[in-house]
């Protein structure tokens, strides 16, 4: 470092340490496999962790029934640390790379919460409801809430075959979700590394028509598209304009006002070609205890490229 201060190098890139997120799921591999490639662009240390829910215990009707239960329960945790321990050796030796791996014992959210507040980045497999990972489908929320790094989600679907023609791919063309929200900033800003490599950056806003009797505001897009500009990115800005919600549609379960723009945001990123979306993740408060949150929701659901979530 100069005397005058940190040179380009050392601020290129702000990702010095990313973690995985490692399950039952075999994709897991994959997963693993997208933190190993960002790892290697971005010069950061790369750690594995393995965080699944316990077994549950039942209750038993002879203390030998018990103790046959808590010894059977026993070897089937094993087992699953086992698999886990040779899915990310198989990976790592594939990939030519050392891959520690940490093994949570008992809460995965507790496990995962205080490995990730020492970590820059968190990357994780979208949970697929259809098939068993060893963690609940509302995990990710509360990650989300609480990690106080962004979380980088890898969809269950192989979103690489959804390109003709191209290799599946992660931060060549970002398509940013923006709203003027505290939780869209940190978003940006935490993306910063990613969008500083990437091949085309672009801004979306979506927003209903004003009404003829209102004044014109200034694009909010304008001020963000210049501060990425401080930072070396160059970015296009988007302005999408979403129909008002009919009734019927207000009255459907589980409809909620951000549906939307959800469905927008994963279409334009479809039209655009986006191999990964930036967003901040929920903005109402308490939203994944409350289930509200309809953009942040539906995207966890539904995403069909990587998306990365501050909060």
């Amino acid at each position: 470092m100069s005397a005058s201060g940190p040179t380009k190098e050392t601020t290129m890139s702000e990702l010095r340490r990313i973690l995985v997120h490692v399950n039952d799921s075999p994709r897991s591999s994959e997963v693993l496999r997208l933190g190993a490639a960002l790892a290697a662009t971005h010069d950061a240390e790369l750690d594995a962790i393995y965080a699944v829910e316990p077994a549950p215990t039942g209750a038993y009707l002879t203390p030998e029934a018990s103790t046959i239960a808590a010894q059977l329960t026993l070897e089937a945790e094993q087992a699953r640390r086992d698999a886990a321990t040779a899915l990310v050796q198989a990976t790592a030796r594939e990939l030519g790379i050392d891959v520690p791996l940490q093994v949570v014992r008992g809460d995965p959210l507790a496990g995962l919460l205080h490995a990730a507040h020492a970590a820059d980045l968190l990357v994780l497999g979208q949970h697929d409801p259809k098939q068993p990972d060893g963690v609940h489908g509302g995990l990710a929320g509360r990650l989300l809430m609480g990690a106080g790094c962004p979380l980088l989600f890898v969809p269950y679907v192989d979103w690489g075959q959804a390109l003709p023609g191209q290799r599946a791919s992660c931060g060549e063309r970002v398509l940013v979700a923006w709203a003027d929200k505290r939780e869209s900033a940190r978003a940006l800003r935490d993306a910063l590394p990613l969008l500083a490599r990437a091949q085309r950056v672009e801004l979306v806003r979506f927003g209903h028509a004003p009404h003829p009797d209102e004044e014109p505001q200034p694009e909010p897009l304008d001020a963000v598209v210049a501060h990425l500009k401080r930072h070396g990115v160059t970015a296009s800005a988007t302005v999408r304009l979403t129909r008002e919600p009919s009734i019927g549609e207000r009255m459907r379960r589980p409809w909620t006002p951000d549906a939307p723009v959800a469905e927008a945001l994963l279409s334009h990123a479809a039209d655009s070609g986006a191999d990964l979306i930036v967003m901040g993740g929920y903005g109402h408060s308490r939203a994944w205890e409350l289930m509200l949150g309809g953009v942040t929701r539906t995207l966890l659901h539904s995403m069909t490229v990587p998306v990365l979530m501050s909060h």
